[in-house]
């Protein structure tokens, strides 16, 4: 039979919903593990106003087991006349067995008394009070409240709770609610309560479906109720509707039966900048814009109620209302910002606080603008110096104005539209995209000013906190230091600049106080490398390459990915391969003689083997030359590494012929000089062969 388990509550804030659910279903199958009881599925859904987990084809009873209870040592089993001593008669009475029964079982602390006893199951039924209230009660949230006697704490109050198994109701009680078979319809037309026969999904599915308000209990029903409104909408006035992801995910759990009501606004709002409008919409109010097919905002909102209602002018109304008084505020801060001007903000900056210890935000610009300018010359962009210049001296300005103080998430956008009223065109653009990428996936700045501008602001705010020791542990990342970490490799491995990691740090650094105290900027290159090795993984390099290539941080990262692609391209090779075992053994050796010197002197070398492993060293180097200096391009990196092959045969007769540990010291410290030649060739030259 199928169980059903609903939890009705106060209204959850949409962002409580989601997790919830998913608590439901982790919670229920690990306690249907531990209570032994078979099912075929568990799968919950919800609204939310009511939290539902749906239990198929659950066991009528937990299975039997047998289980073996360790008791007293094997010595006090029966006493020297043979008879059962009283520790053992007790034992065994009290797992239910009869004296005859136990054994003796050797273990790693000797001999013990055992008892094998079956576990018989118990009837579901009886089960799943207890069941049901642990998982009503396991659910955890962001914040919680108390409103009754037991103080459980919770999201919401609870209202009503439904347990059934089949036809039958599960009898328990949280919070002062008992179980029961009735929920309730939409919180604004009543509390008639609505009778749930069975635990059958589909028909408890349809019965909320079908009532004169219709509940659309499953989330994937509402998610297309609202698009396909919310677009009807739009369509009506010949337009269509920002369909934002977020605003639609956060809509699906605050309503139970998503309706449209749409409508227009003042002509005199589109005078904002788009982002404004739409933010005041989608994030304040929680409305969907109306855009036309260039994506040009129009002058009407889709907003969304819960339910059908017979007054829905006066409900388009009260949207609009509210609306009219949003937008005129917007309109307010920013014509006050317009007033004052970016060059204001930007003073305005000295007050605030960039990292205890590393000065104000005024400074952190500073520092920007000469890493940007640095930026520019190092990856022969001076053309770009003015643009690049004002934009990375203005970035951090808008912080200060009355719109990003109301609208934090407008940071950045806000610097340039007041730019490009300026007639800062490049400029604003660069601004405008300063804080991109905003995941460590999402799209990059879309000009090379803004990229160069971004990328010194990020790798400034990360020299700076590693400095004072500001360092993310475990999940705990509250500056977003790993999404920035992300974006400084993404840009430069995106855009192709010729800037290695090091240079990147050594220049961010050098622009804060000499007397600054140091208490981490060491672990920055370590941190890097981990955002480096992955997104090497999301462009599709085989996961642990990036751990041969040795000089990572020296080299610019289109030149560490044209690498790693060589390597790939080589490490499966028969004759790449077959030099792998012998480059090994030539590092194991060398273990043991950690300060061994490279020079090697030709006239005591005194076998064929070992001459003809030194004349090969010499052949590499006239054959590589300057290419290892000069390598770029994936085809460069595959000439250097093809010359590691040609040490295979040397190496086996040396190998053979050759005994390292020569008695002589003279001989055996020449023939490890030898050996540590061919190791600074194979594991430090270009990449570390032994780690592939």
């Amino acid at each position: 039979m199928n169980a059903l388990l609903e939890i009705g509550t106060e209204h959850l804030p949409s962002r409580f919903v989601e997790p919830a659910l998913k608590q439901l279903e982790t919670l229920a199958a690990q306690i249907l593990q531990e209570k032994r009881l078979e099912y075929k599925s568990v799968q919950s859904f919800g609204t939310y106003r009511r939290l539902v987990l749906f239990i198929e084809d659950l066991a009528e009873k937990s299975a039997d087991v047998q289980k073996e209870v360790k008791g007293p040592p094997a010595k006090l089993l029966k006493d020297e006349n043979g008879q059962f001593t009283p520790q053992s008669a007790g034992f065994a009475q009290k797992n239910g067995i009869a004296p005859e029964k136990l054994s003796i079982v050797e273990t790693d602390k000797g001999p013990f008394i055992y008892a094998k006893i079956k576990i018989k199951g118990e009837k579901t039924p009886k089960l799943l009070p207890e069941i049901f209230t642990r998982i009503v009660t396991g659910l955890e949230f962001a914040k919680n409240m108390v409103w009754e006697e037991s103080g459980l704490r919770y999201g919401r109050p609870i209202r009503s709770l439904i347990g059934l198994y089949g036809d039958k109701v599960i009898k328990f009680t949280v919070a002062g609610v008992q179980s029961n078979r009735y929920t309730y319809p939409l919180s604004s037309f009543g509390r008639k309560p609505i009778k749930v026969e069975s635990a059958d999904k589909q028909a408890y599915v349809d019965l909320l479906k079908n009532q004169p308000q219709p509940i659309l209990v499953l989330p994937q029903e509402r998610r297309e109720a609202l698009i396909k409104t919310v677009s009807a909408e739009a369509a009506v006035r010949g337009y269509k509707a920002d369909l934002d992801e977020d605003l639609i995910k956060e809509t699906v759990y605050f309503t139970e039966h998503p309706v449209a009501v749409g409508g227009d606004f003042d002509l005199k709002f589109l005078t904002l900048p788009k982002e404004l409008i739409t933010t005041v919409l989608k994030k304040q109010i929680k409305m969907f814009p109306v855009l036309n097919d260039k994506g040009e905002i129009q002058p009407y909102f889709i907003a969304v109620r819960d339910g059908i209602s017979v007054n829905q002018n006066e409900v388009r109304d009260g949207f609009k209302k509210v609306m009219s008084a949003r937008l005129a505020d917007a309109v307010f801060f920013f014509e006050n910002d317009k007033k004052e001007g970016l060059e204001h903000f930007q003073q305005k900056l000295s007050q605030v606080l960039f990292l205890e210890g590393l000065g104000s935000m005024l400074d952190k610009a500073a520092r920007t603008e000469k890493l940007a300018l640095w930026l520019c010359d190092k990856t022969q962009n001076a053309a770009l110096r003015p643009a690049v210049q004002y934009a990375a001296l203005y970035a951090y300005a808008d912080l200060t104005s009355h719109v990003v103080y109301e609208f934090p998430e407008l940071q950045g956008y806000m610097g340039g539209e007041y730019a490009a009223l300026l007639g800062k065109k490049q400029e604003a653009a660069a601004m405008r995209d300063f804080y991109l990428p905003l995941t460590s996936s999402s799209a990059l700045p879309s000009t090379l000013e803004g990229n160069l501008v971004a990328l010194a602001g990020k790798i400034d705010t990360l020299c700076g906190n590693f400095l004072i020791g500001q360092i993310p542990s475990g999940s705990e990342d509250p500056f977003a230091l790993r999404r920035q970490a992300f974006a400084v490799v993404r840009i430069l491995l995106e855009k192709g600049l010729n800037v290695s990691l090091k240079e990147l740090v050594e220049a961010s650094a050098k622009e804060y106080p000499q007397n600054t105290p140091d208490k981490g900027l060491s672990q920055l290159p370590g941190f890097l490398f981990q955002r480096l090795a992955l997104v090497l993984e999301q462009r599709g390099h085989a996961a642990g390459i990036i751990n041969a290539v040795t000089n990572w941080y020296e080299l610019p990262l289109p030149q560490v990915e044209a690498l790693v692609s060589a390597l790939e391209a080589v490490k499966n090779g028969e004759e790449f391969s077959s030099v792998l075992e012998p480059a090994k053994r030539v590092c194991n050796i060398l273990k043991k003689s950690p300060d061994v010197s490279e020079n090697v002197t030709e006239n005591l070398l005194e076998l064929p083997a070992e001459k003809d492993l030194y004349n090969q060293i010499h052949e590499v180097d006239s054959s590589l030359g300057c290419r290892i200096n000069t390598a770029k391009t994936k085809d460069d990196y595959l000439s250097v590494l093809k010359t590691y092959a040609s040490f295979k045969e040397p190496l086996e007769r040396f190998f053979t012929d050759v005994m390292v540990n020569a008695p002589e010291p003279a001989i055996r410290n020449n023939r490890l000089a030898l050996l540590a030649r061919v190791r600074r060739y194979l594991t430090q030259t270009v990449a570390d062969i032994t780690k592939l």
